[in-house]
């Protein structure tokens, strides 16, 4: 074991750390300080387990949310195609009508049979929305004569499969968002399930949070990796191993925890293993 494994740059690292502390205190009976390490423990895998369900509910959003917009992208192009759709029926309802109605102005229509002036003024103004859309088109079914007008029924008729389409994306949208809202909810669970004082203050003793004050804590942050503290921890070992030879030799003879995996290791009244 390196001498300087007791500077845990990691709550992971210190887990290992206090499982093997509590392992000695066990073995030789020194009872007295094991609820202080057992509670310390356990506030560990507390925090731990909370942050693995952390991580996976988030990358269970981060799923839902790459569907979600793939979808959204799918409704978009739909809602194009509903306008071409929208072309097409008046098209077809010209043809039936043989290009009487094609240039009118949509002030004249008012003027017209009253059976005509409901099919143009439906025809005319474009949906692209889906739900108005359908409404439109069960409106234009109902008044529709397939007699009088069969090219413009039949294929309202026909593009129908294709609205149903975009009847099942829309469900699909809807369940998703349904579930990254419940999936956020659940993030947030998980935070105030951390937010005790004994958590808090492991988690600002290892320069993840900047205060363990309940009303200063940012819940965005209780799991980060504490990067700058694994940066000191790798930049003390460093160091000294760019010691010269000697200058190790002076920080040996200082008895250092992880000097000797068998003897325990009095750190300010503590005993710590090596």
């Amino acid at each position: 074991m390196d001498k300087f494994d007791y500077i845990t740059a990691t709550i992971e690292e210190e887990k290992v750390r206090v499982e093997k502390i509590i392992k000695y205190l066990k073995e030789n009976n020194l009872l007295e300080e094991l609820p202080e390490y057992q509670e310390r423990y356990n506030n560990i895998l507390k925090y731990l387990a909370a942050k693995e369900r952390y991580f996976k509910v988030l990358e269970s959003i981060k799923l839902d949310s790459d569907k979600l917009e793939e979808l959204n992208k799918t409704k978009d192009e739909y809602e194009v195609d509903n306008i071409l759709l929208e072309d097409t029926l008046l098209s077809k309802f010209n043809e039936d009508t043989f290009g009487k109605y094609r240039n009118i102005l949509y002030e004249d229509i008012k003027n017209l049979d009253i059976s005509v002036q409901n099919i143009l003024y439906l025809l005319i103004e474009k949906q692209s929305n889906y739900n108005e859309l359908v409404i439109k088109r069960n409106k234009l079914k109902e008044m529709m004569d397939k007699k009088k007008y069969p090219n413009t029924y039949d294929t309202l008729i026909s593009q129908d499969i294709l609205i149903e389409k975009q009847e099942s994306i829309l469900n699909e949208i809807f369940v998703l968002e349904n579930n990254i809202r419940i999936e956020k909810d659940k993030l947030s669970s998980i935070e105030n399930s951390v937010m005790t004082d004994s958590i808090l203050k492991l988690l600002y003793e290892f320069w993840i949070i900047n205060s363990y004050d309940v009303n200063k804590v940012d819940k965005s942050k209780l799991f980060v990796s504490n990067r700058s503290f694994t940066n000191y921890k790798n930049t003390v070992e460093e160091n000294v191993k760019s010691l010269p030879i000697n200058d190790k030799d002076d920080i040996d003879s200082l008895k250092l925890p992880g000097m000797d995996e068998e003897s325990p290791i009095d750190i300010d009244g503590k005993n710590y293993l090596a």
